[in-house]
C-alpha cells in the first residue's frame, strides 16, 4: 500500500463507527506524531455493542507495527485489520476501562513509536 492511500484512508476513517449498532462509540483525542515517539490518550465512550476504530495519523505516515500493548480488564480488545481494532465490553459491564495499542512507523520526519491509551467509559 503506498502513502498516498495510507493517508486518505486514514483521512476517511479516524474515528468513525462501522456500523448502526456502534453508533454510541465516540472517540475524543488529538493526533499523534510517531516519529517524536510520542504518547496520546483518547476518550472513548461507548454503549455496550461496544467500539471499532482506527488508529489516526496525519501526514504522510507508513505504519510498520500495531499491537496491544495492554489489554482492557473489563472487555476483549481484537484487532481487525491493519490499523484497525474492535473493543467489547464484557456482557453487563458498564464503568470505565482501559487499552493501549502500540504503533510504529515512518513518517517525512522520522521514526518511532508512540504509545495510544484509550480510556473507556460504557454506558
Amino acid at each position: 500500500m503506498s502513502r498516498v492511500s495510507i493517508f486518505l484512508t486514514a483521512l476517511l476513517l479516524v474515528p468513525v463507527s462501522a456500523s448502526l449498532a456502534e453508533a454510541a462509540c465516540r472517540i475524543r483525542g488529538y493526533g499523534f506524531h510517531v516519529e517524536q515517539n510520542d504518547r496520546a490518550t483518547y476518550e472513548a465512550t461507548m454503549d455496550s455493542n461496544g467500539c471499532r476504530h482506527v488508529s489516526g495519523v496525519s501526514g504522510f505516515l507508513t505504519i510498520q507495527k500495531t499491537v496491544i500493548m495492554i489489554r482492557p480488564a473489563n472487555g476483549t480488545l481484537s484487532q481487525t485489520g491493519e490499523f484497525s481494532f474492535f473493543y467489547k465490553p464484557k456482557p453487563g459491564f458498564s464503568g470505565k476501562d482501559t487499552y493501549v495499542i502500540y504503533v510504529c512507523g515512518t513518517s517525512r520526519r522520522g521514526t518511532g513509536c508512540s504509545r495510544l491509551t484509550y480510556e473507556a467509559t460504557i454506558h
